[in-house]
């Protein structure tokens, strides 16, 4: 017989069970038909026909058509609760067992649940998946767990509470289910109504989770009814307190003698009716406050002054950073003497000395556009907070790596003024990552060298033009012979003005200390050069 939808590894006992209950629930629908017929013994003879063939021939479709048609066929009330129920719970069987449509699946099992809470699924059809999308529709329609998971919540029910007054909810879930537990949700059904109302409890310190029924549902005296339940990512639920038949209460009473309930650790909440200045005194964050009070230790309280409420933060950093930099650039005939002299670079022989030959035009003497390694710089730090999230202050210090070869002049001081704008609200008043975007200007010089071949220009040189072996023999305005090819050390020195912007992160382990990672890109001028800059440094606050 073929099997589809993937449904073979539960068929042989999920299939026998079928069969079973096929056999006794029409020996109990042909005793009622014996008696008269009835819509209840209709809708049996329906679920025997779709779940006891269709479903054991794998005609899917077929069996949820005839499912359907009879739920139709029971109305709004031709059809006792239980059986109509049965209906609904097979439908979904099919839809999540058959189909795979676990959506369906869960509207069909609510709807089930709807009609009678004490539906349960078939044990042999109870895969993973079935028994998912039963339990989220036990979360969506409030039908509670079973009373062993009621072991796994903690709750003490407020005896009673004033009128107009919210109620604090508490619950505590036990060490083991609360890694698991994503949601825990109250449904409550204040006095005079016939309908349950959820509300998401809020997650407060260790293991407890609180809410308030509202005080627009306690305007009458009256009882309080309420049950809990906490469900997982999928909505499954794996505990409960309290059943919808059974629900947890609390009396609502225009003056009560036990002490007003609260949560642990927080104050009582206040009548709703209190007049508009005074401030509620229970409170999970400021926004439970009225204007003027924030939220201190659960209980409103009156806002202080900026001045005095203002966090205590460190405003003043002074730190050491390491900038190693990057240069890109290029240049034709680099090492010629117009060269050398319009664009800033300097080329240098083996000895040390200032190359002043006559290389030949348009053989090799280039940089390719390129990045190269330049100097490398350490600063004094100094950045002072003005405002919630931005610093202004400045770096000094000196630069290495500059060439001073062959009469060349290098510049070797770095001074900078920078500000840093934070992409957080108060960063300083919290650890952790700071993220920030940088602008910074001031003066430094910029040296990158890279190695260039040159070959003499056989005519200035007094060598065979035929032959690039040829050696020089006439001297050229140094009075010194050049080899005919060499090569030379060609450092472009741009600067000594620079502007950057940049990007970087400040990591505060300690409230006073903070490891700064930094990018600048730069470009420095009158010698234009792009440069880029990694940084790296150590701040102290104070």
């Amino acid at each position: 017989m073929p099997v589809r939808n993937g449904s073979a590894r539960y068929a042989p006992r999920a299939l026998i069970a079928i069969a079973a209950g096929s056999v006794s629930g029409g020996l109990i629908a042909g005793a009622a038909a014996a008696q008269a017929p009835s819509r209840d013994a209709q809708a049996e003879a329906a679920l025997n026909e779709a779940m006891g063939v269709d479903y054991l021939e794998t005609r899917f479709d077929q069996a949820e058509r005839k499912l359907r048609a009879a739920i139709d066929a029971c109305g709004a009330s031709d059809c006792s609760p239980a059986v109509k129920a049965r209906l609904f719970v097979a439908l979904g069987s099919v839809l999540a067992l058959g189909k795979k449509e676990l959506g369906g699946a869960r509207d069909a099992f609510a709807d089930a649940l709807r009609i009678d809470p004490s539906a349960q699924l078939n044990p042999d059809l109870a895969t993973p998946e079935v028994s998912s999308a039963f339990e989220q529709a036990r979360a969506a329609t409030g039908v509670g767990a079973s009373a062993a998971a009621g072991t796994q919540l903690k709750i003490a029910p407020p005896p009673e509470q004033v009128i107009r007054t919210p109620v604090p909810i508490y619950v505590e879930v036990s060490d083991e289910l609360l890694p698991s537990v994503t949601q825990v949700t109250v449904w409550y059904l204040a006095p005079g109504e016939r309908a349950y109302r959820p509300l998401v409890m809020k997650k407060l310190r260790g293991q407890g989770f609180g809410i308030n029924v509202p005080c627009a549902a306690l305007g009458t005296e009256g009882t309080l009814r309420y049950h809990v339940a906490a469900v997982d990512e999928d909505g499954a639920i794996l505990a409960s307190a309290g059943e919808r038949d059974a629900p947890l209460s609390t009396q609502i009473r225009a003056h009560i003698a036990s002490a007003p309930p609260r949560w642990p650790g927080h104050a009582p909440p206040a009548m709703c009716a209190a007049p508009e200045q005074e401030r509620p005194r229970q409170c999970i964050d400021d926004r439970q406050c009225n204007r003027g009070l924030t939220c201190v230790r659960g209980a409103c309280a009156a806002t202080r002054s900026a001045e005095e409420a203002a966090p205590d933060v460190r405003r003043s950093w002074v730190g050491l950073t390491f900038s190693p930099d990057v240069a890109l650039f290029s240049g034709r005939d680099v090492c010629s003497l117009a060269s050398q002299e319009r664009d800033n670079f300097v080329c240098v022989r083996g000895d040390g000395t200032r190359y002043d030959g006559a290389p030949t035009p348009g053989v090799a003497n280039d940089v390719n556009l390129g990045f190269a390694l330049a100097t490398s710089r350490v600063a004094l730090a100094y950045d002072r907070l003005v405002l919630d999230n931005l610093t202004v202050g400045g770096r000094v210090g000196f630069a290495a790596g500059g060439t001073t070869d062959g009469g060349a002049a290098f510049l070797p001081l770095h001074l900078e003024a920078r500000a840093q704008y934070f992409l957080m609200a108060r960063p300083f008043e919290q650890l952790g990552a700071r993220p920030f975007v940088l602008a910074a200007a001031g003066v430094a010089q910029v040296d990158a060298e890279v190695d260039v071949k040159v070959l003499e220009d056989a005519a200035a040189c007094g060598a065979d033009p035929a032959s690039i072996e040829s050696p020089c023999t006439r001297p050229g305005q140094s009075g010194r012979i050049e080899e005919r090819q060499q090569t030379l050390a060609a450092t472009r020195q741009a600067g000594q003005g620079f502007a950057s912007l940049g990007v970087g992160v400040a990591y505060a382990p300690l409230e006073a200390v903070s490891l700064n990672l930094a990018l600048r890109a730069s470009l420095t001028f009158p010698a234009m050069t792009t440069v880029l800059s990694p940084e790296v440094g150590l701040s102290l606050g104070f």
